[in-house]
Order: structure tokens, then sequence, then C-alpha cells
């Protein structure tokens, strides 16, 4: 493996603790309806290929730690970073691997498994995923957006980007992607926002946003939100916004260290969290423009480590995961109240995204 990947990854986890959804306007989805079950995607750790899916019943109240093995015979691979469903299916970016494996989510079996490679066969490190208007779309390390066409269930187009690309935003015909440079930390990160025509899909401009940005998303009325990670050191996170017909990033005071979040019915729930700085759940109303509460947990329940948040978009539940990188971490499901409803112990090594499968 490249020797600056690797310490990327390390270093990066070490800036979580000095301190990735809605569809993004999918028009032509299915209305949700109530879930059966939780999708929990566990990441697993780098080289150890042991990124795993679990399930959890919500009828009879158990969970398949391996859910996704036990139904197609087979692991799902190295480092599972990201999980979106898009009509009938389920799309999973496994970066080491280089793959993205489709699902039924009804049934939780593999369609396909499309292969993220360089023309040299190494992987492209897929990262993030974002669909709209029948295509699925991939942010990956090889600083490239891949084009997936949903019902061919092939690759029909790419474009280069800004380095090492993390999260992605699609809104108003416009696909927003975060180039962190990530991986080229010790000549100094990437600062932009690529901004791409989804029509032409071709990069229409660069924005200048702030040190190594990660996580972005849309609001309804077009803005535009991210978080800018910094270098670690003197350089601090960041939460942003790009507002509709804008091209300049606004700093919104008031986060402290963000790291993942979700926007969901116009709120953003913002994890916020260092080392030696308590871990929170920051809500920010995007149309108020304002912080709803500095920490939406309203029991006291402690989360050492948060590590990603999920939102079920028919009952605005949260789903909390939390990691210390080595052990299988675990989920914790809150009400709207901020009320926790039930803790799931050790679901898998570094759990992420959570999906409501129905």
């Amino acid at each position: 493996m490249n020797k600056n990947r690797l310490f990327y990854y390390m270093i990066l986890l070490a800036g979580l603790l000095l301190w990735s959804c809605d569809d993004n306007d999918n028009p032509g989805e299915e209305i949700p309806s109530e879930g059966k079950a939780l999708l929990i995607l566990n990441e697993g750790s780098m080289g150890g290929n042991n990124a795993t899916l679990a399930r959890y019943d919500l009828q009879a109240e158990v969970i398949d730690k391996t859910y996704f093995n036990s139904v197609n015979e087979k692991g799902l691979g190295d480092v599972a970073n990201d999980m979106i469903q898009y009509g009938s299916k389920i799309y999973i970016a496994v970066n080491m691997s280089g793959t993205i494996e489709v699902l039924e989510s009804a049934t939780g079996r593999s369609i396909r498994q499309i292969a993220m490679k360089t023309t040299g066969d190494q992987s492209k490190e897929p990262r993030r995923l974002a669909a709209y208007g029948g295509k699925v779309y991939v942010t990956s390390f090889d600083d490239t957006v891949t084009r997936i066409d949903t019902l061919l269930l092939t690759i029909d187009g790419s474009v280069t980007v800004g380095m090492d690309p993390e999260g992605i935003a699609i809104r108003d015909n416009k696909i927003y992607v975060a180039n962190s440079g990530g991986l080229n930390w010790d000549n100094g990160y990437d600062n932009t926002l690529s901004v791409i025509d989804l029509t032409t899909f071709s990069e229409e401009k660069k924005i200048e946003v702030g040190t190594n940005p990660n996580a972005v998303q849309a609001d309804s009325q077009g803005d535009i939100y991210l978080s800018v990670t910094g270098n670690y050191g003197d350089e601090p996170a960041a939460f942003k916004v790009i507002r509709s017909g804008s091209s300049t990033a606004e700093t919104i005071a008031g986060i402290g260290s963000p790291q993942k979040f979700v926007i969901s019915n116009n709120r953003a729930y913002i994890i916020s969290g260092a080392y030696q700085e308590p871990y929170r759940l920051v809500v920010y109303d995007c149309l108020e423009e304002k912080i709803i509460t500095d920490n939406f947990i309203s029991d006291g329940t402690g989360i050492a480590i948060m590590y990603n948040v999920s939102v079920d978009p028919l009952t605005g539940d949260l789903f909390v995961t939390s990691t210390d990188y080595v052990h299988p971490g675990d989920l914790y499901w809150f009400d709207q109240s901020g009320k926790l409803k039930k803790q799931l112990s050790a679901v898998g090594i570094n759990p992420s995204v959570v999906l409501v499968q129905n």
C-alpha cells in the first residue's frame, strides 16, 4: 500500500480524536414506509478485510451481525466507507477492495459487484455516494467522480475533480464534491469544493472553502453545508455554508470541532468533538440560520467518541454510532426529543451508516 495512504488513514483517525444522509434531492423515490429492520454498515479496519453489514430486526428485536455474509456467502471486503438506498437497491462503497456492492434492499442479496479500478487494476478507493436521476455518483481517491447507471449497473462516465475527494451532495442540477487532499498531507491538503454540472457531467469551477473539506450536504433552499477538518494543528475544523447562488464559504460560529453530519428536514445534526473536548451532537436550523441546541442528547447518555450520525426520514429518529477504532462499536438510537430508545452493543468495527430497511 502507498505509504501516504496508510499515513492519511492513520492521521484521519487520530484527527477525530484530536477534534457521511439524506438522498440529496432525489425526485421519484418512493415515500418512506415503516421499517422492518435497521441495516448497520461497519467499515472494519484498514487491511483487515473485515467490513460487515449487520441487520437488527425491529419486530423480533434480534441482530444478525454478519447479515451480508449470511445472505451472500461471502465477505463484504476491506473498509466499507458509505451506503445509500436508491429505489429498490442499496449501494455500498468498499474502499480498499475497490468495489461498489449493489444489494436488493428487501433481501440484502447481492445483485452486482461493480469494479472500481484504475487502468493499472489498482483500487480507485471509492469513498462517498450520492444518487439522482437514475444515476449513482461515487467519489474516489483517484481524484474522480464516477457515474453509475442504476438500470444497467455499469459505469457510464467519470470526471476529474480535486485531490482525494470525500463528501458529495447533489442539488439544483449541480454536484458538489469536497476535495480533501488527505493523501497529500505532507505537501499540503486541498482546500476546494468542485462544482459539477449534472447535465454535461463536467467540472464548472472550484470554490475555496478551507483546508481538508470532508462531509457535504444540501438543504431545501439550495444552500450547501460542509465540514472542514483543517490540518489537525494550527488550522482548526469549521462548519461552513455556501449560500445558493454564492461562491463564498461562510463559517458558522458556535459548532466547535465539526466532524460528520446529516441534514434532514432542514436541520443539520452535527457531530462535534475532539481530544479532551467532549463529543456532542449540535443541531442547526438551516432555514432560521441558528443553533437550536448544542447537545441534542437530552437524557444524559454519554458517548465517548461519536463516529457517525444517520436519520430515519420517516420518524426523525437519530442513530449515532461510536468507536474506539479497535473493538466493535455501539449504536445509539434516539427519538426526536433526544432520549435514548435503544442501544445495540458491539455491532461491528467502526460502525458508520445506518439505513432503515423497509
